[in-house]
């Protein structure tokens, strides 16, 4: 197994130097020979790289039995919700975590006991990575519809004020919202559209985006909506309170950075520090003391 990983790599090497630094290759060649500049080709690059990573995370699940993979789907299909993330790369992320968190322990320690009591530990870590990494995605995702939230209400103010009703504002901000605010905006419209009451698609709506602004501001509408309130004071209102409460974040954020940096500070730039005054001149007293 180690020759072949070897001889695998040699190769890849050697394919590597057969071509000259800076030449294209294929369809990028006849790109740049039609008349394109090298800009046109980076989303092409970037696609291929994507495809290439795709397709290395997802093998391991494309190899494994069939039976293997329902249960993976059954126990990671909950896990896919945010843009980007599938069953076959969380199943590949596990994998490859799973085994080369051992595998390189093990390395590091030169198969002492220790690592070898330590990688069933690291094992089961590397099955929980793909969470990890699902959470992480999840979260970053929300925080995207969060951040859309001002400028969609600015939008449905601006509907309300030229005259149209609660659907048309909706429907016009949908259309008008930043990703990924949009799709599940879009998805709401499309559920209206088909015959489904505004409440039941606001509430399926605050389902599938858990996010605590939006709800507020679906709950406001229909709220001002069925006692009789304008929509634009509520909107107003939801708008100038969302801000002020994104301005609080940032200050909070600001004010627990000193803290952040405390850490790195004390135990990498001192003592670096530290060793740089301090350190020649204990040499040199050494030398002249022995």
């Amino acid at each position: 197994m180690l020759w072949a990983f070897v001889i695998g790599g040699f190769a890849i090497l050697l394919l590597a130097l057969g071509r000259r630094p800076g030449q294209p290759a294929g369809i990028d060649r006849l790109i740049l020979l039609d008349g394109g500049s090298a800009e046109e080709l980076a989303p092409r690059r970037r696609v291929k790289a994507g495809r290439l990573l795709d397709a290395f995370l997802q093998m391991p699940y494309r190899i494994a039995p069939a039976f293997i993979r329902v249960r993976l789907d059954a126990r990671l299909e909950k896990l896919c919700e945010a843009p980007g993330l599938s069953v076959p790369v969380l199943a590949g992320i596990g994998a490859y975590a799973s085994v080369g968190v051992p595998l390189l322990l093990l390395m590091l320690s030169r198969f002492s006991l220790a690592g070898l009591l330590t990688a069933p530990a690291c094992c089961a870590f590397g099955l929980f990575v793909p969470r990890i990494i699902a959470g992480r995605a999840r979260c970053r995702h929300l925080e995207s519809v969060r951040q859309a939230l001002p400028d969609t209400a600015d939008m449905l103010y601006a509907y309300v004020l030229g005259g149209k009703n609660l659907d048309q504002a909706f429907r016009g901000a949908a259309l008008l919202a930043c990703e990924p605010l949009k799709s599940f905006l879009s998805q709401a419209v499309r559920e209206m559209e088909l015959g489904s009451a505004r409440d039941e698609a606001f509430e399926r709506l605050s389902a599938r985006c858990p996010v605590r602004e939006l709800s507020s501001l679906l709950n406001s509408l229909l709220e001002a909506e069925k006692r009789g309130h304008s929509l634009s004071s509520s909107l107003a209102i939801f708008s100038r309170e969302i801000r002020l409460r994104r301005r609080d974040q940032v200050r909070e954020a600001g004010a627990k950075a000193p803290l952040k940096m405390l850490v790195p500070l004390i135990f990498l730039i001192l003592p670096a520090s530290v060793l740089l005054t301090v350190g020649p001149t204990f040499l040199v007293t050494l030398q002249r003391v022995f």
